[in-house]
């Protein structure tokens, strides 16, 4: 090797470093070695931490979380024969399961057999499962929680209601909370609101309102078993020699007549005969025409008239009017026809 590379100086070096590196290799293996020993690394316990151990690890956890979530929505529906209930039992996952309330109002639970729950509260319900598998002596410390996944009954909710149907009582079990479930009334409904209690055969009459401090007093209390009918607004029309043909929707509470209707179609246009105007209305026995002197209510010669749901008020062209009108276009445009000739042969 020093014939390949003749300084002496750069055998020496290469000879040291031979001889030292082994050596401080193995003083850092020996210091390595020696903090391992006096700072040992933490052992992983294959057994669970008494936080995990706390928790179920089966599907009955889950299903917890989610009774947490909507035990609270629950909270007012009363159970009855036909609900199909989600039921978990901590600590004990093959107590866990799906039961239906059958017609008496009970439910079959392993270890404890049946169990009445009809006519109960979620959270008595609940109770009423912890007391019996406690009285038996089977769990100590029983935590059982209930959903309700299928509902046997509720609330009917029928007319204009953007989702008619059957809802469970949730939240307070208020008018309004009902309303939330079913997407709330159409864009046709009327302020009318009746309600069919289970227990009462006198309906009651609900009056809804755009003001929010009468709205409260809309916000009824309402429970299962009831009937809720949203009514439809009437519509009125006015069609003809008006500015603005239209319907309109009727408010229960107001009084609608042809002077409002002509007011709201911003009033007669310079063809209407007034005079032939005229209401027509459906009726059992077919349809009607009824005469409105609406010259005559214009001029406050004549009282006004009340129009109903359905009414169609029309304002006719008055045919003198409108040849005049025709005439005088055609005048206009003979004479603008004569002024561009005459201009045109000035020049």
């Amino acid at each position: 090797m020093c014939i390949a590379f003749p300084p002496v100086q750069f055998c020496l070096q290469a000879l040291i470093a031979v001889i030292i590196l082994p050596v401080v290799g193995f003083q850092v293996y020996a210091q390595s070695s020696g903090d391992s020993l006096a700072h040992p690394a933490k052992e992983v316990s294959t057994f669970p931490s008494p936080s995990t151990a706390a928790t179920p690890t089966n599907d009955a956890a889950s299903v917890s979380v989610n009774t947490a979530m909507l035990g609270a929505d629950q909270t007012h529906y009363v159970l009855s024969s036909g609900d199909v209930l989600e039921i978990s039992v901590f600590g004990a996952p093959d107590l866990s399961q799906k039961a239906a309330i059958n017609s008496a109002g009970n439910i079959y639970m392993p270890l404890i057999n049946n169990v009445h729950v009809g006519g109960m509260h979620v959270e008595d319900a609940q109770g009423a499962l912890e007391n019996a598998y406690f009285d038996k002596g089977i769990l100590k410390s029983p935590h059982v929680s209930i959903v309700v996944t299928n509902y046997a009954s509720g609330v009917v909710l029928m007319g204009e209601i953007a989702r008619p149907g059957i809802y469970p009582i949730v939240g307070a079990g208020r008018l309004f909370d009902i309303f939330a479930e079913a997407g709330g009334p159409s864009a046709s409904a009327g302020q009318i609101v009746t309600i069919k209690h289970k227990d009462n055969t006198e309906p009651q009459t609900v009056v809804l309102s755009n003001d929010p401090v009468k709205s409260l007093s809309a916000n009824v209390p309402v429970q299962q078993g009831d009937t809720i009918i949203i009514s439809k607004a009437g519509v009125v029309y006015i069609v003809g020699e008006v500015y603005s043909p239209s319907g309109f929707l009727m408010d229960e509470k107001d009084r609608y007549t042809v002077m409002k209707l002509v007011a709201m179609a911003r009033g007669t246009t310079k063809l209407a005969k007034t005079s032939k105007a005229r209401i027509v209305r459906r009726t059992s026995d077919g349809q009607m025409e009824i005469p409105v002197p609406l010259d005559k209510i214009l001029a406050s010669k004549a009282p006004d008239m009340p129009v109903q749901s359905n009414d169609i008020l029309f304002i006719p062209t008055n045919k003198g009017k409108q040849a005049a009108a025709r005439s005088a276009d055609i005048a206009i445009g003979l004479a603008t026809g004569l002024t561009m000739i005459a201009a045109s042969h000035s020049y």
